[in-house]
């Protein structure tokens, strides 16, 4: 009996070690237009994590600040169990205009631990009206490998431009390099923001709510016409994708 416990333990911590948890950050780009709802242009927002089997993971996004108003993101509010649940999400107001958004997944869940290597789904909803509205939902897989490819499980005309990067960070080299080589300066900025290092390929420009202001190859970024807050930079180079938050004042 107790040669069979061992086996069984033994056996549970080798499936442990080999099940990955490579950590990481994914990139989910996507764009949405009007269906003509009752409300529209207004629109209430949510995109979240699932495992393939439909567990939820965690919220990235969240436009709907109105409560009474969630209920009719209908996938998002089964996924959650009526929880609604925004750890750590990008939250709003209702949103006034569509537009190209943007948003990040650090591979944790609501109680921050990295999730396991395997197929996760991305989902993507919203509403124009007081009834359910429009999801889109992909499917692309977690593991050692960075990729920018996904498989499309619930497509919508309203949610298209959909894009994924997903960036492993395999090795503490990779940590050390991404913060030496890769930097932003001056910040804050008022003028002119300079971005710094190697191989870089695209530098790109959003506000807090995920809308994708520029894409440029220049490692100069003009800040002098957008207004005082808080921007997110995505630095994209041969060694993957690295975030940086600047400060205009």
């Amino acid at each position: 009996m107790k040669k069979t416990l061992l086996f069984v333990l033994i056996l549970l911590l080798f499936s442990n070690l080999v099940s990955g948890q490579t950590n990481g950050q994914l990139t989910v780009g996507f764009k949405t237009t009007t269906y003509n709802g009752a409300e529209a242009p207004k629109h209430i927002l949510a995109v979240w994590v699932t495992k393939a089997d439909g567990t939820f993971v965690k919220t990235l996004m969240a436009y709907t600040v109105t409560t009474k108003y969630r209920q009719y993101l209908t996938k998002w509010k089964s996924a959650t169990n009526s929880t609604y649940n925004m750890v750590d999400a990008v939250t709003g107001a209702t949103l006034t205009s569509h537009g190209t958004r943007s948003c990040t997944w650090d591979c944790t869940d609501v109680a921050k631990v990295v999730q396991p290597d395997g197929d996760y789904r991305i989902n993507v909803e919203f509403t124009e009206a007081s009834a359910a509205g429009k999801i889109a939902t992909i499917s692309f897989t977690k593991n050692a490998t960075p990729a920018s490819t996904f498989t499309t499980i619930t497509s919508s005309t309203n949610v298209s431009s959909i894009s994924v990067v997903w960036s492993p960070v395999n090795t503490a080299v990779d940590n050390i390099d991404y913060e030496k080589y890769y930097k932003i300066y001056p910040n804050p900025v008022s003028s002119v923001l300079f971005v710094t290092g190697s191989d870089i390929r695209e530098v790109s420009l959003y506000d807090m709510q995920g809308k994708n202001i520029l894409n440029t190859t220049e490692n100069q970024l003009d800040f002098s016409q957008y207004k005082p807050g808080n921007y997110l930079i995505k630095i994209r180079s041969d060694k993957g994708i690295v975030m940086r938050t600047a400060i205009k004042k």
